[in-house]
């Protein structure tokens, strides 16, 4: 360790750190042996941002970890956030390279000298100290101490830190074994975390009691090279689904303390595939459970993403969702009646209610005058989901309130593209569609144009609008698309978009793909490009959903299928909270139709 006062021997201006030269330093560490709590937290707070930056850390917090440590011995106040400092920057779970070698080894050698930290009267010091003396580079000088922590702290939570720290330095599969029977729930918590995490799924049953029965309340203090216990129980369950499942509900029918029941219900639909119904049950039986508007609006979210794969919701979950449908709370009454709606139940259109665009766009049953009206008053977003949904035949019933979009310029993109499917417009649509076409905005300008060519069948405006952005244009491959609206109308595009054939951008590749195929109606150039992009990502999903629109299945790609259609885990995560269904039940869906 180094005092402050050998600051001044470092040249700290030929280090770096975050920010470039390191002169600030010395004054940060000066003002952590201060006894003014503020100016404390804002050195701190520096230090966090710079020689430790994001998980990164520089030459600077090589030789910052001396005097940071000897600030952690010596210091008055917040000692404990300096131990923790230097867990941060010892983290075992960064990639290696040898500035972030040093300054492990930096840390673990300070650990020994640390030691009588563990003797602080405060327990946040002592805890804090357990997860330095963990990385310490010579476990031998430090073992001894830990179990004497573990044996005779009066601290509960510290004595369940030491040991997870010994677990790290000396393990000992007999001790762990005797913590299960532990009479103190965050020692036996402890222990069946590191049991499990020597395990593989399905777990022992009296393992995953000990986490049903004591583990509602993790804690969430990093330990170096774990993560928090949080994370790690969330880790471990999500590995093994049916497990998880029970948990979930054990911990929401002990009132899902901290929204951890819920919160695991929802990672395990995330990553399985056929547990909706189950989750959803977990999460209905959480809703009476939830603190605040904002905490039950997010778990009726997650009932709305998965309910419309629950063959046949409860009758009584129905009632709830209908009554949270009236709520003040705008966020909760836009999740029930989205739910309401997914699960196929006509009173999201007459409850005393007026439905949310969102929840229209779904609906079942005759929405349309609810729809007619909810279009002049939803916000742009709300606007753009209920264009998004119309099909040309309702489209052609709203064509007064479609062109007053256009005419304001609200939810313009979708509106002039789902105008392009109507067999008749009259001279204002047209119009305002020529207007379009000379819009700032390139997305609506060429959208525009192909509509325009559909509806009146003069296609070199349109030819003229995008042969140009294929080239020079900001989202190339969000204008293919508008090109292969045009058919074999589209022909003079041709040569631009098979340079784009050989694109290094997967996007545009695959839209390029797409309209050569949709323009000259032969696959043989696209089916190989699309083949090549197959995979369980958002553009191999477009990829494949266009080989499934052609009509073709290559036959090396049939593994790839089979994986995609039978895996029992989620291969595609959720991009948006909008996403449902689940990209994953698209990818699915889309690889089972391609198998035939």
């Amino acid at each position: 360790m180094r005092p402050p006062e050998e600051l001044s021997s470092v040249d700290w201006s030929a280090l770096t750190h975050a920010y470039g030269g390191a002169d600030d330093v010395p004054d940060l560490v000066r003002a952590l042996y201060t006894e003014d709590e503020e100016q404390i937290e804002e050195a701190l707070y520096e230090l966090y941002g710079n020689v430790h930056h994001q998980g990164t850390v520089f030459p600077a917090t090589v030789e910052a970890v001396p005097f940071l440590a000897h600030a952690a011995l010596h210091a008055v106040l917040k000692r404990d956030e300096l131990l923790m400092l230097l867990v941060t920057m010892a983290d075992q779970t960064r990639p290696a390279d040898p500035v972030t070698e040093a300054v492990r080894a930096a840390v673990g050698a300070m650990a020994p000298g640390l030691l009588s930290c563990l003797e602080d009267a405060d327990p946040a010091v002592r805890r804090a100290a357990l997860r330095v003396a963990a990385v310490a580079t010579d476990p031998k000088a430090v073992a001894e101490r830990l179990n004497g922590v573990y044996v005779a702290d009066p601290d509960a939570d510290v004595r369940a830190d030491a040991l997870t720290a010994l677990a790290r330095v000396d393990p000992n599969e007999a001790r762990e074994a005797a913590a299960l029977g532990d009479g103190v729930p965050a020692i036996r918590l402890a222990a069946a975390l590191l049991r499990l995490e020597r395990s593989a799924p399905p777990y022992p049953a009296e393992l995953i009691d000990v986490v049903a029965a004591d583990g509602t309340e993790p804690s969430g203090e990093v330990f170096p090279g774990l993560g928090s216990q949080k994370h790690r129980l969330t880790t471990l369950l999500t590995a093994d689904v049916d497990a998880g499942l029970a948990v979930a509900a054990r911990w929401v029918a002990a009132g899902d303390p901290g929204g951890q029941g819920s919160w695991l219900a929802e990672h395990l639909a995330e990553a399985w595939r056929d547990h909706e119904e189950q989750v959803v049950a977990v999460l209905a039986d959480a809703l009476p459970h939830q603190r605040d508007a904002s905490t039950l609006g997010l778990r009726l979210e997650f009932i709305a993403r998965w309910i419309s794969g629950v063959p046949e919701v409860d009758a009584g979950l129905r009632e709830v969702l209908l009554g949270h449908a009236s709520s003040a709370e705008p966020r909760v009454a836009q999740a029930a009646q989205l739910a309401l709606a997914w699960c196929r139940d006509e009173r999201v259109l007459t409850g005393p209610f007026e439905p949310s665009a969102q929840a229209l766009a779904v609906a079942p049953g005759d929405a349309l005058p609810h729809v007619r009206k909810a279009l002049l008053a939803a916000d742009n977003s709300g606007a753009i989901a209920l264009v998004c949904a119309l099909d040309s035949r309702t489209a052609g019933q709203l064509l007064p309130e479609l062109t007053d979009l256009l005419r304001a310029r609200r939810a313009a993109i979708p509106v002039a593209r789902v105008l392009g499917m109507l067999d008749e417009v009259d001279r204002e649509v047209l119009r305002l569609l020529a207007e379009a076409m000379k819009s700032d905005n390139e997305m609506l300008r060429v959208t525009a144009a192909a509509s325009h060519a559909l509806l009146t069948g003069e296609m070199e405006p349109a030819i003229q609008v995008l042969e140009p952005l294929l080239t020079t244009g900001r989202q190339v491959a969000w204008y293919l698309p508008e090109a292969g609206r045009l058919g074999t109308a589209g022909a003079p595009l041709v040569p631009k978009i098979e340079e784009l054939l050989g694109s290094r951008d997967p996007w545009p590749r695959m839209a390029a793909a797409e309209a050569h195929w949709r323009i000259t109606g032969d696959p043989t150039c696209a089916v190989p490009v699309l083949t090549e992009l197959a995979e369980a990502s958002p553009v191999g999903l477009r990829a494949l959903e266009t080989l499934a629109a052609i009509g073709t299945t290559p036959t090396e790609l049939r593994p790839r299928l089979r994986h995609f259609a039978w895996s029992p885990t989620r291969l595609m995560k959720v991009g948006w909270p909008s996403d449902i269904p689940h990209p994953d039940e698209k990818l699915r869906a889309t690889a089972l139709r391609l198998l035939g």
